[in-house]
C-alpha cells in the first residue's frame, strides 16, 4: 500500500485556486485537475507519513497494467471542449497510425477512455444527444441552419455536425441564448447555452452544443460517459474516475487542436450516458463499467484484494488498515493498493472515495 498526492493541471478553464484544499497550495491561477494514477501525462507523486513528497512517482512502482484507472478531482470555471473519447479499437488503430513520421498527434495513448463524473458540488454538463425535436426547434430559430436541419431529418449526424460548424459565426453564436429561449428550453438550459456563447463567441463548436443534452448533478449524483459519447462539462467541482487514458478528440470550444473528422469517426450514436441520481454512500456501478465507486461518509468498509483499489480522501479524516500497513489520510491524499496487496479496511469520518477496478 502506497500513499500519493495528485498531480496538478493548470488548464485555463480551471477555477482560480479551485483545488487548493486538495493540492495543498494556492497558486493564484486556475487549478483544473488533480490526477491520481500512473498516466505519463501526470503521474502521482508519492508522499510519506507526514504528507511530504518523496521524490518518486507512482509510475516508478507500477505500470498501467497494475494501475488501470485514473482518478481526478476536477474544478471547472467555464465550459470544457466539446469532445469524444475513442473506444479501444479506434484508439489502438489511431495510435498506431500516428507513429508514422509527420502524422498529426491526435491521441495521447493507445487506450480507451471511459469515465464517470461524481459531483462534489452542483455540476452542469452537456452529455449525449438531445431529443431531435428539441434540436430542430432551436435550429429553426437560427438563420442559415436549414442544411443542418435537413441533415438531421435524413439521420445524417455527421453531416449535421459539419453543417453547424460551417455556419458557426459570431452572429449566430451570440443568438444561441435567444434561440434556445424561443424554442422553449428551461431557464437553466438557456443559461448554459448563454455561458457557452459568452466564453466562446467565435468558436464554431458552440453550435454543435445544440445537439447535446443538458444535465445538472447535485452533490453525490453521477454521470457515466462511455467512450464514444460526446460531452462538454460546463462548470462545477467533481470527482472523475476513468480508465487510464488521456485520449480526447475535440470538436470545438478550445484553443487546442480540433480534429472534426476523427471526432465524428469516434462517435457511437447508439450509446447514451447513464445518469445516476445517487447520494453519498450508494454504490455506483453503471452497466458495463470497468470500475465501481462508493463515496463513504462515515463508518468502515472492507476493501477486498484481487483488483486495483484507490481510496481518496475528499474531506474529514480516514484511516486505512491492512496486514501490511496502517495509514492516516489527509484531504487530497490517496491510499493505492495493487491487486495482490492484502485486503484492507477503511474507517472514515468525512468523505472518502473508494474506487475499485472490476477487472481482475
Amino acid at each position: 500500500m502506497l500513499v500519493v498526492r495528485g498531480a496538478i493541471k493548470d488548464y485555463d478553464w480551471g477555477i482560480t485556486d479551485g483545488l487548493a484544499q486538495w493540492a495543498g497550495e494556492h497558486t493564484g491561477g486556475p487549478q483544473a485537475e488533480l490526477w491520481f494514477g500512473v498516466h505519463p501525462g501526470g503521474p502521482s507523486p508519492l508522499v510519506d507519513a507526514d504528507g511530504d513528497e518523496t521524490g518518486e512517482v507512482l509510475a516508478d512502482k507500477f505500470d498501467i497494467a497494475a494501475i488501470p484507472l485514473l482518478v481526478k478531482i476536477l474544478a471547472a470555471a467555464r465550459p470544457l471542449s466539446v469532445q469524444v473519447h475513442p473506444q479501444l479499437a479506434v484508439a489502438a488503430a489511431g495510435w498506431q497510425a500516428q507513429q508514422v513520421p509527420g502524422a498529426p498527434r491526435v491521441l495521447s495513448d493507445p487506450f480507451e477512455k471511459t469515465e464517470m463524473l461524481i459531483a462534489l458540488k452542483p455540476f452542469e454538463a452537456f452529455a449525449g444527444w438531445r431529443d431531435r425535436v428539441q434540436v430542430v426547434a432551436v435550429l429553426k430559430e437560427l438563420t442559415g441552419a436549414q442544411e443542418a436541419i435537413a441533415r438531421l431529418e435524413a439521420d445524417d449526424l455527421a453531416g449535421a455536425i459539419s453543417a453547424l460548424l460551417a455556419i458557426g459565426t459570431n452572429e449566430r453564436i451570440s443568438a444561441l441564448e435567444a434561440a434556445t429561449r424561443a424554442a422553449g428550453l428551461p431557464a437553466a438550459e438557456v443559461a448554459a447555452y448563454s455561458t457557452v456563447a459568452e466564453n466562446y463567441p467565435n468558436d464554431p463548436g458552440a453550435l454543435v452544443i445544440v445537439l447535446l443534452d443538458y444535465l445538472i448533478l447535485a452533490a453525490g449524483e453521477a454521470v457515466y460517459v462511455p467512450a464514444g459519447v460526446p460531452h462538454s462539462y460546463i462548470r462545477g467541482i467533481g470527482l472523475e474516475v476513468m480508465t487510464s487514458s488521456d485520449n480526447v478528440i475535440r470538436l470545438g470550444l478550445t484553443s487546442k487542436p480540433v480534429f472534426v473528422d476523427r471526432a465524428v469517426a469516434a462517435l457511437c450514436p447508439d450509446l447514451d450516458p447513464q445518469v445516476v441520481r445517487s447520494v453519498y454512500g450508494d454504490i455506483l456501478w453503471p452497466v458495463n463499467s470497468p470500475f465501481v465507486v462508493r463515496m463513504l461518509t462515515e463508518g468502515s468498509e472492507r476493501i477486498p484484494m484481487g483488483a486495483y483499489r484507490i481510496l481518496l480522501l475528499i474531506e474529514g479524516t480516514a484511516r486505512v488498515v491492512s496486514d501490511a500497513a496502517e495509514i492516516t489520510l489527509r484531504p487530497g491524499t490517496a491510499a493505492v493498493m495493487a491487486a495482490d496487496d492484502p485486503e484492507a479496511r477503511v474507517e472514515a469520518d468525512g468523505l472518502v472515495a473508494i474506487v475499485q477496478s472490476t477487472e481482475r
